[in-house]
């Protein structure tokens, strides 16, 4: 979490951060624990995205396109949908299946950022699914450590345009506060 922080500085004051209380019950109705440096980035961050592209879902926000639980119920009915139809290009099963894809963000484009929910939820690493085909990629890394890749360009996702992060401006956490 610390080197993204030092290239992807947080706001001075971040809206819909959740506290004790808060984690708990979204965990409950979630019927999981999430990985601990997606608490962490909901804490230091709050809502909002990166470079006003890749926004990450955050269950404390009442904006029914950045909502946690309300985003993740479109998404994956959209994923079973299309499961059902072609069989062959959407492998994965979703969550609460056993290793099971669960959204955490999506991409202007339509992509979508998924964690693959094998074992304990901090070992958890990331499925991308394009929205221009049935693509998916994979990273067997945890998601601070992906976004902090994809910014330095450590790695680059096929999905992404080439201009995300933007090529010679500092990458930026948008932050947004929406009653």
């Amino acid at each position: 979490m610390k080197k993204l922080i030092d290239i992807l500085p947080p706001p001075t004051t971040p809206f819909n951060c959740g506290d004790q209380l808060q984690w708990e019950y979204f965990i409950n109705r979630l019927g999981t624990k999430v990985p601990s440096d997606y608490r962490q980035f909901i804490n230091t961050y709050g809502t909002g995205g990166i470079d006003k592209f890749l926004w990450i879902l955050n269950p404390f926000v009442k904006d029914e396109n950045v909502n946690f639980l309300k985003r993740k119920e479109e998404i994956c009915t959209a994923y079973l949908q299309s499961k059902l139809a072609f069989p062959q290009y959407f492998e994965h099963e979703v969550f609460p299946s056993t290793g099971g894809i669960l959204p955490w963000g999506y991409t202007d484009n339509g992509d979508e950022l998924y964690w693959l929910t094998f074992g304990n939820p901090d070992e958890w690493t990331i499925v991308v699914y394009t929205s221009r085909s049935s693509e998916y990629f994979h990273y067997p890394i945890i998601m601070t450590e992906f976004l902090y890749q994809i910014i330095m360009k450590e790695i680059v996702c096929d999905s992404f345009p080439d201009d995300f992060p933007f090529p010679n401006k500092k990458t930026e956490f948008f932050s947004f506060n929406v009653h």
